[in-house]
């Protein structure tokens, strides 16, 4: 991970669920990321998850 590139993997997951706009909040904590979003339709979740640094993805309606 020390080869990481982390503001590319930023910019590449804000893509991936539909631009900026499309948040409404978010949080994290040591292992997660929870993002709060205004069209969840927006989301490439398959882009998502191909994505090494991604281990998981799950959604909640609401």
């Amino acid at each position: 991970m020390a080869n990481q590139n982390y503001a590319e993997v930023a910019k590449a997951i804000l893509s991936a669920i539909g631009g900026a706009e499309n948040v409404n909040s978010a949080a994290h904590c040591a292992t997660r990321l929870r993002l709060v979003l205004k069209d969840e339709s927006k989301v490439d979740q398959a882009a998502i998850e191909k994505m090494d640094i991604v281990k998981g993805v799950f959604s909640t309606a609401g």
